[in-house]
């Protein structure tokens, strides 16, 4: 576990001025040097002290006593500074030589919340420095997390990419499915793209009953054992349902095609029905081309595009045998702009950077500026600490943030931790 004092020298949270040794000559530190082996040894320093400047090593103490140890070989012997973080009533030990000593006033309860933090009993009570903290600063901080999310997400796309033959039509497809999912059934919209046979899909693109039953058949969902029992005499007596089973045993034994098990889906009101269907009707129709999802320039383009009203059988089902209901019409722009979010911005984003397209980049990072800040917990959490959620590019930031900081207690890789730690330095 790093401490306190390595995380304040790395991050140079330290002041610029007003820093002086224990006999009372200023300190600037020009360069804070480089850790050696993860000691509390840092080489290749560069230190103006009296108005000398001095070139060697820099060695941190936890506390005042460590100094009367020896501090080890090798890098160590040209040591100008000695850093230590406690009440300074240390003294230099016999292999100090003439070194020059820093001690560092900490803030009462710091450390003990800085390891806290680490150990994952708590977390940094940043939340009244961000509150305090500049707009630009803010959002300086989080326009790096966006970009950090965007690389994240373009990064799983190109393993699909790279497992799809590097084919960006098939990768573009599997994506768009990904991000159907909603969060809830994420992953096991995940697993049913992962086994979908693209290459069965082209073949029979132009036939609608085809494409639902290659697509329903591997997401398990033709299996009778899917269907709820009391809906079950219901679907087989259905001429619709009993054509897709039909033609998907056809086309399974022509392709070889397998499926996910359907218990995969759980149980409950989240039936992935009227999604596969609408993705099947968005790929017969051609609307998810990688051609026109990449030449598309508004957002209100990028709905046209994906919305699709239930057609068909599921004009008045969501499930099959399920009771008739009345037709739901297009789809609501919250999940349009999910699949956007989630799949059209990061495969824009991966493509960009496979073309050198920084044109592509630039509208994929745009989009997310056009779009509303999205509605959850987490992000209202944010907002009531003062940050301000003023599209979908600030809550997608704060999203990574909660994610890859704040719940894994990654605080001391965090820029709100850093102006946490340097405001408690500066004012207790």
């Amino acid at each position: 576990m790093e401490g306190l004092i390595h995380y304040i020298w790395k991050n140079k949270l330290l002041p610029r001025h007003m820093l002086y040794t224990t006999e009372g000559e200023e300190i600037r530190i020009i360069d804070c040097g480089t850790q050696r082996n993860n000691s509390g040894t840092y080489e290749g320093a560069r230190i103006r002290i009296g108005g000398k400047e001095w070139a060697g090593s820099v060695v941190l103490h936890q506390e005042s006593r460590d100094l009367n140890e020896e501090p080890g070989k090798g890098g160590e012997g040209n040591v100008i500074l000695h850093v230590t973080m406690d009440d300074g009533h240390g003294t230099l030990g016999p292999h100090a030589g003439s070194a020059y000593r820093l001690n560092i006033a900490c803030p009462q309860g710091l450390e003990k919340e800085f390891a806290g933090a680490q150990a994952h009993d708590s977390t940094i009570p940043c939340e009244e420095v961000i509150a305090g903290l500049e707009e630009i600063h803010t959002h300086g901080y989080l326009s790096r997390l966006l970009v950090e999310r965007i690389e994240e997400k373009a990064t799983a796309i190109e393993q699909t990419y790279t497992a799809s033959g590097k084919r960006w039509e098939e990768t573009l497809l599997k994506t768009i499915i990904r991000s159907f999912g909603f969060g809830i059934q994420s992953a096991v919209f995940h697993n049913w793209a992962t086994v979908l046979d693209c290459n069965a899909l082209g073949k029979h693109r132009d036939n609608l009953l085809q494409v639902e039953a290659i697509m329903f058949g591997q997401a398990g969902l033709l299996d009778e054992e899917s269907i709820p029992y009391y809906y079950r005499t219901e679907a087989q007596a259905c001429g619709y349902y009993k054509n897709l089973v039909s033609e998907y045993r056809f086309l399974q034994n022509k392709f070889g095609l397998k499926s996910i098990d359907h218990k995969e889906w759980g149980c409950g009101n989240a039936t992935p029905h009227m999604r596969i269907a609408r993705i099947a009707q968005l790929y017969h129709d051609r609307k998810t081309d990688f051609s026109s999802i990449a030449a598309c320039d508004t957002i209100r383009g990028y709905y046209e595009m994906l919305d699709t009203a239930p057609h068909g059988y599921w004009r008045n089902h969501t499930c099959f045998g399920g009771t008739e209901t009345a037709g739901t019409g297009g789809m609501k722009q919250r999940q349009l702009n999910v699949i956007i979010i989630n799949g059209i911005v990061p495969i824009l984003y991966i493509y960009g950077k496979h073309r050198k397209e920084s044109a592509l980049c630039n509208k994929a990072e745009e989009l997310l500026y056009q779009l509303k800040g999205e509605e959850n917990s987490i992000v209202n959490k944010w907002k009531g600490r003062g940050i301000k959620v003023e599209c979908a590019a600030d809550s997608q930031a704060i999203l990574q943030l909660h994610r890859r900081y704040c719940s894994l207690r990654n605080c001391t890789a965090c820029r709100f931790a850093c102006h946490y730690v340097k405001e408690r330095l500066v004012n207790g």
